[in-house]
């Protein structure tokens, strides 16, 4: 498990290559630098947005491509993050010990890691949508990329205040 090349096609990679490339010549700046850095942050996005989607198997779209040898460098990531989706997604399966066993008994079936591929693939999208498309210079680019942190921010850090962080850190201390 996350032991092989991964490869994003069709849609994806060209989704892939438009979140990897370099938005302003001037400072080099891109919004992830690596195909690596979207497939970790991807699963996130698409679990959070609650959105999945289908391989596009697409053959006239050259793949965008992650080596095996980054896949096993990142594996520990990425198996936290499968074991968050397969605890938090009651949706696929909603009995709480079947997500246990699922997360820390029988972790990579082929069920679930075909589950973190439609979140990784969701997640994409999302990125996409929020990030690239749409934006024609370096302005639009970060304009949107401080549009989705706010509202990413305000969709699931709006409850938490930092009085309330603070007070949690102070009572594991006591």
């Amino acid at each position: 498990m996350f032991d092989k090349q991964y490869r994003f096609t069709g849609s994806h990679a060209e989704k892939v290559n438009a979140l990897t490339a370099i938005f302003d010549e001037d400072s080099k700046s891109k919004l992830f630098e690596r195909n690596l850095d979207v497939y970790i942050n991807a699963p996130l996005i698409g679990f959070l947005f609650r959105r999945k989607a289908v391989k596009d198997t697409n053959g006239d779209i050259s793949p965008q491509n992650i080596f095996p040898e980054q896949m096993i460098n990142a594996s520990d990531k990425l198996k936290y993050i499968l074991r968050l989706i397969l605890l938090l997604d009651s949706e696929y399966e909603p009995d709480e010990q079947k997500r246990l066993d699922k997360a820390f008994r029988h972790l990579g079936q082929d069920e679930d890691l075909d589950l973190f591929d439609q979140y990784v693939l969701g997640g994409v999208d999302v990125l996409y949508e929020k990030l690239i498309e749409g934006a024609g210079d370096t302005s639009e680019y970060i304009t949107r990329l401080y549009d989705f942190l706010e509202e990413f921010n305000d969709r699931y850090n709006s409850e938490a205040s930092r009085e309330d962080i603070l007070a949690l850190c102070r009572a594991a201390n006591s």
